[in-house]
């Protein structure tokens, strides 16, 4: 790749040991030093050599009209970082003093997300990075170019068969902001200052992913200063734009980070101790859903690689809880919490291989709450809600608020629906049977109640051959988690005390949704679930359920990766209510027996049996009026203070 190095002054021999090197990466389609801050003045007003790079992809051919998708940040803030390390190496092979806490960085637009992902790569690096208008994640608008949304093409596809398939895993890697991610940056020192100048009428780079990047990094405690640029902020010089072109890029610079850049300023960033090209080590290591990303320093400069997670071991039964197999496939036995995680591990992963991979981090969109109805209903207050769970769907809920204001945060509850048309409509009883309107009468005991409705149930049409989700279980899971986001946001919401709690298919829903979200504390089933060995196994394979039981797993209990045990069990501690008429004609009661029994040594080993609850109601498939109370009763104790 090409290098254009800009010396203090224009001379190697200005390199002094209080000199820093700063990287000014050019835009998306561009190549040199294109759309980005002018790298002779970054070197003359900073005292830094200032380093262009012509990164993968530079140049309108590659980036815009190749037929390869658009990399957005990968390989290309590996190709910076590669940059400075050449640089970082010349000079110190001419014995030229440098000051190595001094890198920084800066680029717009297409730079702008190549200097961010240069800082996340290398988290022990940079003492400042200023954004200018760039990408914050691949997200779908620019990878699949959707009607509405920006207007790049990155010219990814969503078909797993394609060759430009953009994969959950490579997805997470581009979102700069992913909160897991950046927990591991604080963890390993982080301490840059990141300045993210964005206009907030930007409809290429969406404002909106400027606003979740300074959230996230406020959340994990990085230093990140917005600068959100709106048309009262233009002064015709600096600032022209509030849209993506902002205004003179070089001067943009200078205004809002001269104070962090100039030597000898009382405001002046240098970052001690050692970066990731001295430390040599493998520690940047970003996990994903299907593995993790490691970022190499092991040569000096970085290397990237992605090691897939390791192969779930089959478990040829899933009754036995008190083991777990090793990764020759050789029973171990639990003795500690630690042992338990790495079986755990494996129910989420053996889930996974029927329901389909849970989407990352970088999935998640905002939820675009908007109140489609409002009324007071008695001490109740109704609204009806649409919230934007993925890029491509809405959902439908009714959200149930206590009238009462002098409680300011209430505990909350997820009410999952059954089977029926109406969807959410029953829990919150404008529908369906009197004993489902649980919704209604926990908002009545004082909860925050949200009812979403399933997929292709109630006001949610949906197309099951969307190939981000592989089964509408895992669809539902999804949603749900968007629900508890939602939940979690409220003001009138304690959002450490949060439940789910739902009948029959809501039962099982929740069952799903409860071991990837521990946002939820509580969780109660009613007539939601037994034994797969005492199941009718077609039964769950309808493109709303599972449909891989019948396509890989032969619709035979006994080759499924796993069974309701494992669920029940991954929620201990958990406080856990089964409800378990004796009559049912879906549900075996027998085999409720069975899980609960076969989960008890999981809570047992947590030191939290009394936990694990059932009842047993002798009724049909149904959620009476002594089960409800029960149900309750339950909830109130470990939800309310």
């Amino acid at each position: 790749m090409k290098v254009l190095v800009h010396y203090p002054g224009g001379k190697l021999e200005n390199v002094k040991a209080e000199t820093g090197i700063m990287l000014s990466l050019h835009n998306w389609g561009g190549e040199d030093c294109a759309g980005t801050a002018d790298p002779q003045t970054l070197a003359d007003k900073f005292n830094v050599v200032a380093l262009c790079v012509n990164y993968l992809q530079s140049g309108k051919q590659d980036s815009i009209d190749g037929p390869e998708p658009y990399d957005c940040g990968y390989l290309q803030a590996l190709d910076a970082l590669r940059a400075v390390w050449f640089v970082r190496q010349g000079l110190m092979t001419k014995k030229m003093p440098f000051a190595s806490g001094r890198i920084y960085a800066t680029g717009g637009s297409g730079g702008g997300n190549v200097s961010l992902m240069a800082g996340k790569f290398a988290p022990r690096t940079f003492a400042c990075i200023v954004d200018l208008c760039g990408m914050k994640k691949l997200s779908a608008d620019i990878a699949f170019h959707l009607p509405g949304g920006s207007d790049l093409d990155a010219r990814w596809s969503r078909d797993p068969n394609s060759a430009n398939y953009l994969s959950p895993d490579a997805r997470d890697i581009r979102f700069a902001a992913h909160p897991q991610h950046l927990a591991l940056m604080k963890q390993l020192g982080n301490s840059c200052r990141t300045i993210v100048v964005h206009g907030v009428d930007d409809m290429t780079c969406p404002f909106a992913d400027a606003e979740e990047l300074v959230a996230n990094f406020q959340a994990a405690g990085l230093a990140v200063e917005p600068r959100f640029i709106a048309k009262r902020n233009l002064d015709g010089e600096v600032f022209t734009s509030s849209g993506h072109p902002l205004g003179n890029r070089t001067k943009i610079v200078l205004q809002v980070a001269g104070k962090y850049l100039t030597p000898g300023s009382p405001d002046a960033i240098v970052r001690p101790g050692n970066n990731d090209f001295d430390l040599r080590d493998e520690l940047v290591r970003y996990k994903t859903p299907g593995g993790e990303f490691v970022i190499s320093y092991a040569a000096g400069f970085p290397v990237g690689r992605f090691e897939p997670n390791p192969e779930t071991p089959i478990y040829e039964e899933h009754q036995d809880l008190t083991y777990y197999l090793d990764r020759f496939g050789q029973r171990r036995k639990i003795v500690s919490l630690a042992d338990w995680q790495i079986r755990r591990a494996h129910i989420l992963s053996s889930m996974q291989r029927v329901m389909g991979q849970l989407p990352g981090e970088s999935f998640r969109v905002p939820l675009d709450v908007k109140v489609l109805e409002e009324k007071t209903d008695g001490k109740l207050i109704r609204k009806k809600l649409s919230l934007q769970s993925d890029p491509y769907d809405r959902v439908t809920a009714w959200l149930l608020l206590p009238a009462d204001g002098k409680v300011k945060q209430h505990p909350a509850m997820l009410c999952l629906h059954q089977t029926v048309k109406e969807g959410k409509d029953e829990p919150v009883g404008l529908a369906g049977s009197a004993n489902l309107h649980y919704a209604q009468e926990l908002a009545e005991r004082g909860y925050v109640t949200l009812s979403p409705d399933y997929p292709s149930f109630g006001e949610h049409p949906y197309d099951f051959a969307q190939p981000e989700f592989s089964s509408g279980s895992m669809k539902a899971v999804w949603d749900n988690l968007g629900a508890v986001d939602l939940l979690s946001q409220l003001p009138e919401v304690d959002a450490e005390r949060i439940g789910v709690i739902g009948h029959s298919l809501g039962g099982h829903n929740a069952l799903f949704t409860a071991p990837f979200d521990p946002r939820l504390k509580v969780v109660v089933s009613s007539c939601g679930f037994t034994s797969f060995l005492k199941d009718d196994m077609p039964s769950w394979t309808g493109p709303r359920y599972m449909p891989r039981i019948r396509a890989i797993f032969e619709n035979d209990a006994r080759k499924m990766p796993f069974d309701f045990s494992e669920v029940v069990a991954s929620l201990a501690p958990r406080p856990f209510l089964a409800v378990a008429a004796t009559k049912d004609n879906d549900f075996d009661v027998s085999g409720v027996r069975d899980v609960m029994q076969a989960a008890a040594s999981v809570y047992e080993l947590h030191g939290q049996r009394d936990n694990l609850q059932a009842h047993y109601p002798e009724s049909p498939h149904d959620f009476p009026a002594e089960a409800r109370r029960r149900a309750y009763d339950f909830l109130d104790r470990h939800l309310k203070r």
